[in-house]
């Protein structure tokens, strides 16, 4: 459970609620369409509603929430058509950040990375898809930050971001996590060959092939289908 907020001045606090309460967000707390209790967040964090609805605001414009009129705040639903787009937007971001990243990427990164990898490929066998979700978002993360572009890092978590309120963790099955980790394995041999070219190119299609892992798992699942 989040704790409560506690800042040396008023800045830090609307940040540190703002960060907190996409925690909540993200980690399927609320569920889409869900109404925010502003009343209960104060309470919770330990904040005025002032500072509560600072936050909610700075969310709004990350759309992680809709204020709508005599509602309140919502958490933002994300459909089909929605997430398909941000796979696209995300694959663009991908192909960027791979392409600097071959070229950025210290030897220390890379072999961070490399471990990482090894780690999934045990989550893999042991068809833990929860924790392999985490271990997926801290291997993208690594490659981003080995870009050497926080703009581009900052593009891609708002994207991803958005994109959770639609993915859940644990969606993907034994073959799809297996597929997966090959992939990550394709984009760190781009990496380690300094093939910028190929970097791209991986990691473009680790997003795409993405997308489609997605929609396999829209079909076999009606419960997702009618949502």
């Amino acid at each position: 459970m989040p704790k409560t907020v506690k800042a040396a001045d008023p800045v830090s606090l609307a940040t540190g609620v703002r960060e907190q309460l996409e925690q909540i967000i993200l980690s399927g707390e609320y569920a889409p369409g869900e109404r925010l209790n502003e009343l209960a967040l104060t309470e919770r964090l330990g904040v005025s509603r002032g500072i509560i609805r600072e936050a909610t605001r700075s969310l709004e414009n990350a759309r992680l929430v809709e204020i709508i009129p005599n509602r309140g705040v919502v958490v933002r639903t994300v459909d089909v058509p929605d997430a398909l787009e941000l796979f696209d937007v995300r694959a663009g971001l991908a192909s960027a950040a791979g392409r600097l990243a071959a070229a950025r990427a210290t030897t220390e990164q890379l072999r961070s990375l490399a471990k990482l990898h090894e780690e999934m490929n045990d989550l893999v066998r042991g068809n833990d898809s929860v924790s392999y979700a985490t271990a997926n978002h801290a291997f993208h993360d690594a490659v981003m930050l080995a870009s050497g572009n926080s703009r581009l890092q900052e593009l891609d978590l708002t994207v991803r971001n958005e994109m959770q309120l639609y993915i859940r963790k644990g969606v993907l099955g034994e073959a799809q996590l297996k597929v997966s980790n090959l992939e990550h394995g394709r984009i760190l041999n781009a990496l380690k060959a300094a093939d910028a070219e190929a970097a791209a190119r991986e990691f473009e299609l680790h997003i795409l092939n993405g997308k489609q892992r997605m929609l396999e798992s829209l079909r076999s699942s009606p419960a997702r289908r009618a949502s």
